[in-house]
């Protein structure tokens, strides 16, 4: 019964890496960042389930069940930013991607303090200020997700302002950005959890040697759920790619053609 949760999340990440390569091959460029980091997240979930397997799961495995969540939020801001340029091409890409990067860095220095203090508090010698700095990092993640949350909210009062419903890219774009707003929900149980877990220092909410109910609820099923609405949006919208850039050609060839006409 021990092993069972991480046998489980072994076998369902493993298959689930294969869809995503799929999707991070068709949706291009543009979707990039996001699917590259949700394929990571399936890989850093297959490491950690194999070494959380066993009566005595190695330090190590804590500090991965913690950081593991990153990918996964990084996830949901690179197919965020994707939605966006699907669904409002007039705004400036270079905006979009400037938010993305300060997000990045942000999430990155609230996963390394996470990661310091961890494999600090796993040493010989834990001090009380090695807790602090994992409670500082997950507060930052939490507040990260919350940070997602008015960026979901705000692209979805946008998109509803410029409604576009016969545009095949713009259904694509809202399609992926349904996906993003109902996998922030499950998102939010797993920060919240990782949280809770840090500050009350309650054994029976640890990820790793938590009891199974509160690990598969609170943090396995929240993972898979956000994991599988993503998969499912990519896959939905697997051709927006080669669309979109086949709406930008014909764009510019009727831009073209007019241009002839009224030198004509």
């Amino acid at each position: 019964m021990a092993n069972s949760l991480p046998t489980a999340e072994l076998a369902i990440y493993a298959m689930l890496s294969l869809p995503i390569l799929y999707i991070l091959f068709r949706h291009g460029l543009v979707g990039l960042v996001g699917w590259i980091y949700l394929f990571m997240f399936c890989a850093i979930r297959l490491v950690g389930g194999a070494m959380s397997m066993g009566d005595n799961p190695p330090p190590a495995a804590s500090i991965i069940a913690n950081v593991g969540l990153s990918p996964l939020m990084l996830a949901v801001s690179g197919i965020l930013h994707e939605a966006g340029v699907y669904c409002q091409p007039s705004l400036d890409p270079k905006v979009g991607w400037l938010f993305v990067l300060i997000f990045h860095m942000v999430v990155a220095g609230g996963i390394g303090l996470v990661a310091s203090g961890s494999s600090a508090l796993q040493g010989d010698h834990p001090k009380p200020s090695d807790l602090s700095l994992v409670k500082v990092g997950m507060a930052i993640l939490t507040v990260c997700w919350v940070g997602l949350c008015f960026s979901a909210a705000l692209s979805v009062r946008m998109r509803l302002r410029a409604s576009r419903a016969a545009d095949s890219v713009y259904r694509a774009g809202s399609i992926l950005l349904n996906a993003v707003s109902a996998s922030l929900v499950f998102l939010g149980v797993r920060v919240i959890y990782g949280l809770a877990a840090l500050c009350t220092e309650n054994p029976s909410l640890s990820p790793i040697s938590g009891t199974l109910v509160a690990r598969a609820l609170l943090s396995f099923l929240p993972e898979l759920a956000s994991t599988l609405m993503l998969i499912a949006a990519g896959v939905l919208t697997r051709n927006v790619s080669r669309t979109a850039t086949r709406a930008t050609v014909e764009g510019k060839e009727g831009s073209g053609q007019q241009l002839r006409v009224l030198r004509e």
